[in-house]
This record gives C-alpha cells, structure tokens and sequence, in this order.
C-alpha cells in the first residue's frame, strides 16, 4: 500500500511539442501526494489536456519524465482511469454493460462485471436504468454512469478532463459534489484539469497554475485549506474560499491577459 506521503503522480520536467515545431509544454513539473485532489487551471489552449494525456500515457513526452508512485512510467498508466470532456460510453450496449466494461477487460466474468455495476449504478443515483442505453439518459446521467465506469475498477489514480464542463450550473454542482463522495468514500488520487477556478477551488487539496502557452509550465501551486467534508453549494459565501480566490486569480489572470494578448 502507498504510503499518504508518497507521490502518486510526478511530472518531471515535461516538454512535449507538436510536429516538430510547436511546443506545447515545457520544463513543466507538477506532483499528486497520495490520496489527494489536485485541480489545473490555465488560460484556454495552455496544455491542460496535453499535461493529462501524457499522465495517463497517452503521450509520451518529448523530454522529462512521469513516475507513478516512484516508478517511471512507460507506456499507459495501468493505475489510473480516466473520465474524459466527452463520455466514453458505447451507445450499441446498455448502461450496465457499459459500466461493467473495465472489469470485463481486466478479467472478470461478464455475470460478475454485471452484478458490481448493478451495485455501482445504484452508488450515483441510477438505479433502474440499468438496462437503458446512453441516448436514454440525459446529460448528467450519462456523466453519472461515467463515474460509476470511472471508479468501479478501483483505480488508484483517477484523471479527470474537464468532465462537467458540458453540464448546466446547477447539474454541473450536483456531480461535483458526487465526484467528492466517490473520492472521500475511496481514497483515490485525483488530477482534475478545469477552466473554472471556482470549480478548482472548491473541489481541490491543492490548485496548480498553468501558463499561457505555447510552451506553458506550472507557475504556481497553491493549497487550498478548506475544511472537509465541502458543502459545495454555499462554499463560495466562506470568507476563506474568497480569499483563496483573490489570490489564485491574481496569478491566473495575468496569464489569461497573455492568452489573449496572443491571439
């Protein structure tokens, strides 16, 4: 077992460019205690979403390197799940199959992958529509059945890419607070990219800032230390909340005056 110290995720001087001429990332570092929630936020187009794939493996970074709770990464993050901007639910099988799919590449008989779905979809709210298929569902379901696909292999590290970006306000809120309870009942180590710091702030341990690109970089972390368990819903009426806010943005917004004084 990891012990809550360890790094669960480090990102070691991380350059990557695209085509041989645009580089999207560089020297960036950035690293994940076990256990905890960390949030990026950076102007739009900085490498947000580069940064994760090439946590999750998908990229292999032009320089530098990833360690997953000390070893160096090659090849796809066998630790961790990743819930992306879009859902990865195929639409030709139903919600259950859809959620049972991870343990049924890892292995598990499909009766056995079926049944812990059943008990998965009834943990965030979709009990009944097991046999319902993603175009049945409305968007904060099929963001909840996502969840439920996410967290039922028990990853060690989940990764998340602006996952509720698409939702309404109030939808949007609703799944923050689930993706807490998930976390909180779990443990995992989460890495969340979002545009919206108040989201970041709210749902995070620790906040990092990333530059205006090209060649953006972590240039600032910062802690956030709100109580736990958050009631998301008045956390933003805490005086400490705004006051996180106020500093954060003071970094942010300098970097997003560069983002679009470069377009």
């Amino acid at each position: 077992m990891a012990s809550p110290s360890q790094p669960a995720i480090e990102l070691r001087g991380i350059t990557h460019t695209f085509g041989g001429s645009f580089t999207a990332l560089k020297e960036a570092g950035l690293e994940a205690t076990a256990g905890s929630f960390v949030s990026v936020v950076g102007p739009s187009g900085c490498g947000k979403s580069t940064l994760l794939n090439i946590a999750a493996g998908l990229l292999s970074p032009s320089q530098g390197e990833v360690r997953v709770f000390g070893q160096r990464l090659e090849g796809i993050n066998r630790r961790a799940a990743y819930m992306f901007q879009q859902d990865a639910l195929l639409p030709w099988k139903t919600v259950r199959e859809n959620v049972a799919l991870g343990l049924v590449f890892r292995g598990k008989e499909m009766p056995v992958a079926l049944r812990e779905a059943d008990g998965w979809l009834t943990r965030v709210g979709l009990d009944g529509f097991g046999n319902s298929f993603p175009y049945q569902l409305s968007g904060g379901m099929r963001k909840r059945a996502a969840m439920a696909q996410c967290w039922i292999t028990a990853p060690d590290i989940v990764l998340m890419d602006e996952p509720f970006a698409a939702l309404d306000v109030h939808t949007r809120m609703r799944m923050q607070q689930e993706v807490l309870e998930l976390w909180g009942n779990a443990g995992q180590t989460v890495l969340f990219i979002t545009h919206e710091l108040e989201e970041a702030i709210a749902l995070a341990d620790v906040v990092a800032v990333l530059s205006a690109g090209p060649e953006s970089r972590i240039i600032a972390e910062h802690r956030v230390d709100l109580e736990r368990p958050r009631n998301l819903v008045d956390i933003r009426l805490d005086p400490r909340y705004q006051e996180l806010y106020r500093k954060i943005w003071g970094d942010l917004r300098e970097e997003v005056l560069k983002s679009f004084a470069g377009r």
